[in-house]
């Protein structure tokens, strides 16, 4: 995928419904609100321009004992988004704090200059960026749906995990 695909804007906010809204995600309500397993919980979708190779990480930190919870419980979010879909509301909060925080990147000299040299990079201009905001601003819940399901399939979900296990293991083993 590139980023001026068809299903793009859909796919961007079903990251951010999932795990792109920092602490008001799928993810992060799961993991670290409600279980309290993570210290931290997100996820990020790069989609370059100019190279079909799009990209989906999830991440979580997390004390070693609790990876193996963390690992499930985010096989579970992204396996029960891909069936069960996103509702109306989590759409609308999306589509709202999506906004926001583009706004926000907007204000912020660095990342302008960023985005700027970049775009002339492509041949593009600051327009992308307002027609891509009137694309998220139209789509519908099953728009949404539909592009997570074609573009994220929980089977094919690579999980890393680094961290001092053997520690970890060594102290649960020292605990009365």
């Amino acid at each position: 995928m590139k980023d001026n695909a068809d299903n793009y804007p859909a796919l961007l906010i079903a990251n951010h419904i999932l795990g792109g809204g920092a602490l008001k995600s799928r993810l992060a309500d799961r993991i670290r609100q409600k279980e309290g397993l993570s210290y931290g919980v997100g996820s990020q979708l790069n989609v370059p321009a100019l190279d079909p190779a799009g990209l989906w990480i999830a991440y979580a930190i997390s004390a070693p004992q609790n990876t193996a919870k963390v690992e499930a419980a985010l096989r579970e979010e992204v396996q029960k988004a891909i069936a069960d879909g996103f509702t109306e509301e989590e759409l609308s909060e999306a589509k709202k704090g999506w906004k926001q925080s583009a706004e926000v990147v907007r204000t912020q000299d660095a990342s302008l200059v960023h985005r700027l040299a970049a775009y002339l990079n492509i041949d593009r201009t600051m327009v992308y960026d307002k027609d891509l905001e009137a694309k998220v601003a139209a789509l519908t819940v099953a728009q949404v749906n539909e592009a997570l399901r074609q573009n994220l399939k929980a089977v094919n979900l690579s999980i890393i995990t680094a961290g001092d296990f053997a520690k970890a293991a060594k102290d649960a083993a020292a605990k009365p």
